[in-house]
């Protein structure tokens, strides 16, 4: 094993410690690392897989706690939008999907900073659409499933347990059909399932280990890593889209 194909690993590694602690920030850190590693977009598909696996590991430790009347309406409202992100997953720029994603995701970050910091809770039903919409929007094109709904959560002030419960058992359901819809939009190719198993190892330890780590961690810190999190995508998205129209 090469001294890159090692760093990989454990990159991926992090990255899913990362997600088992916040729930979120796989893709954030696996997907453009794959990206770069493979240089197909069949990265995004086996960034739709690993997650998923983390998801199937971690969601029996958090069984029973998803709120599931957000659930429903984050996975109704993902349903709708995600043929939407399929048909930008086959047919757009990828540069231009990532900035518009790290253009969204990073604005409703800082809109949410700063209603938590005018003390306001929204709790409407129409925010939870929303946020289920971009999510299915964002996964189909992006295999980024995440961002919005932690993003909703994090506006309602959901406590750590029940938030990544509920994320988690989005995933659940949210992955196979991420995964499924890309590989009918494009060429279905088995590249994606061996990739997969090269890099479950080093998920399965970094999954575990953030299992482990949650327990340590307090409801403020986890709300502040969350938004860290959500703030590095936005801004990972926008300079590895600029680089690619600079470069082009």
């Amino acid at each position: 094993m090469t001294f890159i194909e090692i760093l990989v690993q454990l990159l991926v590694a992090a990255a899913a410690f990362l997600q088992g602690v916040t729930g979120i920030g796989f893709a954030l850190v696996a997907g453009p690392v794959l990206l770069m590693a493979l240089n197909d977009a069949s990265a995004l598909q086996i960034t739709a897989l690993l997650n998923l696996l983390i998801a199937l590991v971690l969601a029996p430790s958090v069984a029973g706690r998803a709120d599931m009347t957000l659930l429903k309406r984050f996975g109704a409202a993902a349903l709708i939008a995600l043929p939407f992100g399929l048909a930008l997953f086959a047919l757009a720029s990828p540069s231009i999907l990532k900035l518009v994603a790290g253009v969204v995701v990073g604005g409703l970050t800082i809109a949410m900073i700063r209603g938590a910091r005018g003390g306001t809770i929204k709790t409407d039903a129409r925010g939870d659409w929303m946020a289920g919409g971009l999510a299915g929007a964002l996964g189909g094109a992006l295999s980024m499933l995440g961002p919005p709904i932690s993003l909703r959560m994090a506006a309602r002030r959901i406590e750590k347990s029940r938030n990544r419960a509920t994320v988690l058992a989005f995933f659940v359901v949210g992955y196979p059909l991420v995964f499924v819809g890309q590989s009918l939009a494009t060429e279905f190719s088995a590249d994606p399932l061996w990739g997969t198993l090269i890099y479950a190892p080093a998920t399965l330890i970094g999954a575990f280990a953030g299992q482990f780590a949650v327990k340590h961690v307090s409801e403020l810190f986890f709300r502040r890593l969350v938004m860290v999190v959500l703030l590095a995508t936005a801004v990972s998205l926008i300079i590895d889209a600029m680089r690619s129209v600079f470069a082009a």
